[in-house]
């Protein structure tokens, strides 16, 4: 009888240290897996820029709904970039548009405004909105940007500039 019971009793250790070990295995594996999923699950709600945008974060929704086809404003903004360039001392506010979005777009790393996103093209979009705007939409658009006055202070800088 006391045979059986040792016997017994040594399975039950047995299965007791296969079964703390195994669920320290599983303890490791979920700590070593719960930062990688932490951030999948902080990350799949937020939008991530891969490039500087002049925007603050809401507005991107609001221009989805607001600007036209991305397709349609990358070739308006392509024929207005790739004008005819006149000398430096006659730039047309045309010009100088295409001048304020050829360094945004320097500042994006791109060269062509047909290689921009969708994102992107809005934005260019709305920028060239501002600088042909009256002071009182320019001013109710300025809103979208992060500095409002940096926008409104480059587009009375066109908007008063001599011009031939």
């Amino acid at each position: 009888m006391v045979f059986i019971a040792l016997q017994e009793f040594a399975v039950s250790i047995a299965f007791l240290i296969l079964g703390l070990f195994g669920a320290l295995g599983v303890a490791a594996a979920a700590l070593a897996l719960s930062p990688q999923i932490k951030n999948a699950q902080i990350g799949a709600g937020i939008i991530k820029n891969e490039y500087p945008s002049l925007l603050v974060p809401s507005a991107r929704s609001a221009l989805i709904d607001k600007a036209p086809d991305p397709m349609v404003i990358r070739a308006n903004l392509h024929s207005l970039m790739s004008a005819t360039t006149q000398p430096a001392a006659f730039l047309s506010p045309d010009a100088q548009i295409a001048m304020v979005l050829t360094r945004i777009m320097a500042r994006w790393r791109k060269t062509d405004v047909l290689h921009v996103s969708d994102d992107q093209a809005r934005e260019l979009w709305l920028i060239e909105r501002v600088m042909r705007a009256t002071p009182a939409e320019a001013g109710a658009m300025a809103a979208f940007f992060a500095s409002p006055t940096a926008v409104l202070a480059m587009r009375d800088s066109i908007a008063v500039s001599p011009s031939a």
